[in-house]
């Protein structure tokens, strides 16, 4: 691991607005030397009466809809796209699909990126962060899987090894931050819980020892 993973969101209802509230094309007459007569005007207004009267379309990751549609994704949901730094696998999708309330709609995107849609009832900022915190966690084993990261972890714990109680912090970049006791004291505990409250900002895993 050499980056913190990050997940970026743009509104897709948003997007959507600004179609919807686009102007219609306009016929561009060119430049004249002279003014366009009555009847070139004329026929500019009624082409530009078809595009207005013609219905807009609206494209999503979920199909193509009438612009006036209530069962189009930004009528039904409130619909986001999310742009990651980490790949989208198969388990991702399918933790998004079945694990994550809320998601009414999911479409994968690509490999960085998905569609979704949340249910009415549900807050997105609600979902976004159980989706940031459990997307964004790193396992024991990705965190580990750098050999210059697993050296180092060993040979911090064989430092420890002679200590009681000792707990460390891997950073996604492979830092190393410990603390140490050979009692369960307050400042064993408060050094603890700096290192959780570091973990949540920087992301990583917390080794401990046998007795905690």
């Amino acid at each position: 691991m050499s980056t913190h993973k990050k997940i970026a969101w743009e509104s897709w209802n948003a997007m959507v607005q600004d179609i919807e509230h686009s102007p219609p094309p306009m016929i561009d007459m060119g430049e004249e030397e002279t003014p366009p007569s009555f009847e070139q005007l004329e026929r500019s207004a009624e082409i530009n009466e078809i595009f207005i009267q013609h219905p807009k379309f609206v494209y999503t990751p979920l199909g193509i809809y009438p612009a006036e549609s209530t069962f189009k994704p930004s009528d039904r949901w409130d619909c986001w796209i999310a742009y990651t730094n980490f790949g989208i696998t198969t388990n991702i999708a399918d933790i998004l699909d079945t694990k994550i309330e809320g998601i009414e709609a999911l479409k994968i995107l690509g490999k960085y990126s998905f569609f979704m849609g949340i249910g009415k009832l549900f807050e997105i900022s609600d979902v976004r962060q159980k989706i940031e915190t459990t997307l964004c966690a790193y396992t024991e084993k990705e965190i580990l899987s750098n050999e210059e990261t697993q050296t180092t972890v060993d040979l911090v714990k064989e430092q420890l090894s002679t200590k009681k109680y000792w707990s460390m912090l891997v950073s996604p970049e492979g830092k190393v931050e410990y603390v140490v006791s050979d009692d369960m004291d307050k400042m064993y505990l408060d050094g603890l819980n700096n290192l959780l409250e570091l973990k949540q900002n920087i992301g990583g895993i917390i080794l401990r020892g046998q007795n905690g």
